[in-house]
């Protein structure tokens, strides 16, 4: 056996330990059985995605010890098997896939490290300093000339670990079952489209790609999830309003360092001046009692902050200037002057400065990346909205507000600027 299939084994022994001691209802037998259709289901997706392959006999389609599982194949399997063992059971579903996707990201985080052994799941070209080699023969035609690739097996191992943290963190803190699976569901769903931008393996099954579209289908069927099952509005406000952006933050900075070409760096400048720094100077404002609280509702508090921040974008646009990128510096000008106008108008009126950071991470995502599922982003604009509305933090004109001073600011950056 090979060291991929190895690690496929060690992730699904890592798994069955932890599913029965956090439920007891949940048998060996059961996570037998899970298992086994997770298999499946991921070999058959492959297996119709490389029809023509396995038709000549290229592909053995029965070798999964050498590679070629799709996951979403994989996750319908284990979602499938688990409606049947509740049904049999007579358990509610979400008692035993809330166990399942609970521990499910870690898994999948150890099975991933086995793509780098089998050459499977690298990304684009790239000159980051932790690009990976891949061997002549394992390059795609389209790439034969490139020797450094991303190794998106790694971010994406890296974030499903994240994932199960964040999952953990909610299972402790809620009591309602399904909140769990929808938010895995979510989560993973935001993961996947944001690795497809980088992946240069694209999956088509009748001339859809079907990764983007099950990771779309999946993401709304976690949100639905989510909202039904949580009876209390206020916490499933929280968790758009702080989950959501704190994954859009993270995705902004990942962002930087993949999609830019400049040094390594300016890119750790970049990411220390727009997000570490003005974060700690919140915290330290909280602190020192200079502001209420960490998102600062009381209008007469928001100046002092809002400058300190602004006086760091500044430093932030300075150091996209000094590194030449075009797309940094529309992005940073923009910053610079919605921050600018935003700090004015709040000595007046309480624009949501919350919407102003989700547009404008949602926008430098856009366009970093280019790609037309980073438009699928802006869905997140009125879910956050929604969060704050129901957290009363702002009123339904101060999100618009803060939303249309981001689209207009960008408007105005890249129509009449040009660098």
């Amino acid at each position: 056996m090979n060291i991929y299939g190895l690690l496929i084994g060690i992730g699904i022994i890592t798994g069955i330990e932890l599913i029965t001691k956090i439920n007891k209802k949940i048998t060996y037998t059961d996570i037998i059985l899970i298992s086994i259709s997770a298999l499946i289901g991921a070999r058959l997706l492959f297996i119709l995605h490389n029809i023509e392959e396995i038709n000549v006999g290229i592909i053995n389609p029965f070798a999964v010890w050498d590679g070629g599982l799709a996951f979403y194949g994989g996750l319908i399997g284990i979602l499938i098997c688990i409606f049947f063992i509740s049904k049999h059971k007579k358990i509610k579903y979400y008692e035993i896939s809330d166990s399942i996707l609970l521990v499910l990201p870690l898994i999948h985080a150890i099975g991933r490290i086995g793509n780098f052994f089998n050459y499977e799941l690298y990304g684009k070209p790239t000159k980051l300093p932790w690009g990976i080699f891949i061997p002549l023969q394992y390059r795609n035609p389209n790439y034969t000339t490139y020797s450094y690739f991303h190794p998106v097996f790694l971010y994406e191992s890296i974030l499903n670990i994240i994932n199960f943290l964040i999952l953990l963190f909610l299972r402790k803190r809620t009591r309602a079952k399904g909140i769990v699976t929808g938010a895995y569901l979510v989560n993973y769903a935001i993961i996947r489209l944001g690795m497809n931008m980088l992946r240069i393996d694209k999956e088509f099954l009748f001339g859809i790609e079907t990764s983007n579209l099950l990771s779309i289908i999946f993401l709304f069927v976690g949100i639905i999830i989510i909202m039904k099952q949580t009876k209390n509005k206020t916490r499933l406000a929280k968790f758009f309003s702080r989950i959501v952006m704190a994954v859009l933050i993270v995705l902004t900075s990942v962002s930087i360092f993949l999609k830019t070409d400049i040094t390594l760096k300016y890119q750790i400048l970049l990411v220390l001046f727009t997000f570490i720094l003005p974060i700690l100077s919140a915290l330290l404002f909280k602190f020192f009692k200079i502001t209420s609280d960490f998102a600062v509702s009381k209008k007469e508090e928001r100046p002092k902050l809002f400058f300190t921040c602004l006086i760091l974008f500044t430093i932030s646009l300075y150091i996209s200037f000094k590194s030449g990128n075009t797309q940094l510096i529309q992005i940073y000008s923009t910053l610079v002057l919605t921050f600018f106008l935003g700090t004015i108008i709040t000595f007046w009126w309480k624009i949501s400065f919350y919407m102003i950071i989700a547009s404008l991470s949602i926008l430098s995502i856009i366009l970093l990346w280019k790609v037309p599922q980073s438009y699928l982003l802006l869905s997140l604009i009125p879910l956050i909205g929604w969060s704050r509305l129901q957290l009363r933090r702002h009123s339904i004109k101060q999100v618009i507000g803060g939303v249309l001073l981001s689209a207009i600011c960008c408007l105005i950056v890249l129509t009449f600027i040009n660098f």
